[in-house]
């Protein structure tokens, strides 16, 4: 299944910094194989890493300040960890890549490692 990233993000899953994703919605199942892509659905789609099993899922909630991982609140150290394992520098920059989307966003945290909340 194609797993769409902002190219941005690319560095940080090739440097194994980016180690999970969040998503919308519930369409992603443990074991789905994740094909890693740029611009998907365009006519220059194309995959820069190699496909990946979804190893877990955990539920993630988001409001304007805290994130909930299968509805338990993350301390400030967690959240921190959390959105550097997702790419961002600091948990401020993880809301701020939010902050368009209704809130609370509820979604789907998908593991490609053995890391998990």
């Amino acid at each position: 299944m194609i797993l769409g990233f902002n190219e941005d993000f690319v560095p940080a899953i090739m440097a194994g910094i980016k180690i999970h994703t969040i998503r919308a919605g519930q369409r992603w199942r443990v074991g789905e194989v994740a094909q890693f892509v740029i611009r998907a659905g365009q006519p220059d789609q194309y995959e820069f890493w190699p496909p990946l099993p979804i190893v877990s899922i955990q539920d993630i909630e988001l409001t304007a300040n805290e994130v909930r991982i299968d509805k338990r609140l993350l301390s400030p150290r967690e959240l921190l960890a959390l959105a550097q394992a997702d790419g961002f520098a600091l948990a401020a920059d993880l809301f701020a890549f939010f902050a368009a989307q209704p809130l609370p966003f509820r979604g789907q945290l998908l593991h490609w490692t053995e890391l998990r909340y």
